[in-house]
């Protein structure tokens, strides 16, 4: 008796509805690190592109990365995550009675008046990127729990300091500087400021980069012509920030190339 009634719970599953071919499959759904866990990544049956979801002020939003690639759609999930949270954040701060504004309070609402520059067409999806980039990984850590009106000179000057024994540039720390000027500017625009600090200079060496001669032009030329036709290398094509689907619409040398040299 208990074999059969063994047998039969097996038969059962044959029995089960179907997996809705819209659901997550187990096995891919990616938490991005260093983000909200409600942050992932996953596919499903129904679509061969990644798909991300985050639950956001009692909503769940779901959007197709359009790529196949794993990489590019953690990347495009990250500035997912921070077009959504400016979409719903909006450009304010809130104000917290028990304690003062600090730096990290303003990065958001900073972020989403960046996001409205790129729908106007004043400032290209990269620059915001890069900017979101600097914030998070060098300007946050120093200054995010410091209260935005304590912030001064000799903050700013260590700042840089900092930024130079990591081993940046001086123009990478001139750029680091901007970023941080724009939190301050929203800062100041919004009257949690009575003015902006003053910036340390960074001395920037110009370094212009060698042209090539006419015989060089030639050879390179040359060689582009020869290459018409040929799919790019895979080793080029799989660091392009544009995803895997630009890589096969575009991964073939044309005349074009031998043209723009």
């Amino acid at each position: 008796m208990q074999v059969f009634e063994q047998g039969a719970a097996a038969n059962d599953t044959q029995y089960l509805p179907a997996r809705h071919r819209t659901l997550p499959i187990p096995e891919s759904v990616t938490p991005i690190a260093n983000y909200p866990t409600k942050l992932r990544i996953f596919k499903t049956l129904a679509s061969r592109y990644w798909q991300v979801r985050c639950y956001l002020r009692g909503k769940t939003y779901t959007q197709s990365l359009k790529t196949t690639n794993k990489s590019a759609a953690i990347s495009q999930a990250k500035q997912f995550f921070h077009i959504k949270t400016a979409e719903l954040y909006g450009e304010h701060v809130v104000v917290k009675q028990d304690r003062p504004v600090i730096f990290n309070d303003l990065v958001t609402a900073t972020l989403a008046q960046q996001q409205a520059r790129v729908e106007r067409g004043e400032l290209t999806a990269l620059s915001l990127a890069i900017l979101r980039s600097r914030l998070s990984k060098n300007i946050q850590p120093c200054f995010g729990a410091m209260p935005i009106d304590t912030i001064n000179y000799q903050h700013l000057t260590d700042f840089v300091q900092r930024l130079n024994n990591k081993g940046l540039s001086p123009t990478s720390i001139q750029q680091h500087i901007v970023a941080a000027r724009k939190v301050f500017h929203y800062a100041h625009g919004m009257n949690l400021i009575k003015s902006l600090p003053r910036f340390p200079s960074v001395k920037i060496k110009s370094q212009p980069r060698g042209s090539f001669t006419v015989g060089e032009y030639r050879s390179l030329v040359g060689w582009a012509r020869k290459l018409i036709g040929t799919r790019v290398p895979t080793s080029v094509t799989a660091k392009s920030r544009r995803g895997e689907l630009n890589v096969e619409q575009y991964g073939r040398i044309s005349t074009d190339l031998a043209w723009l040299i």
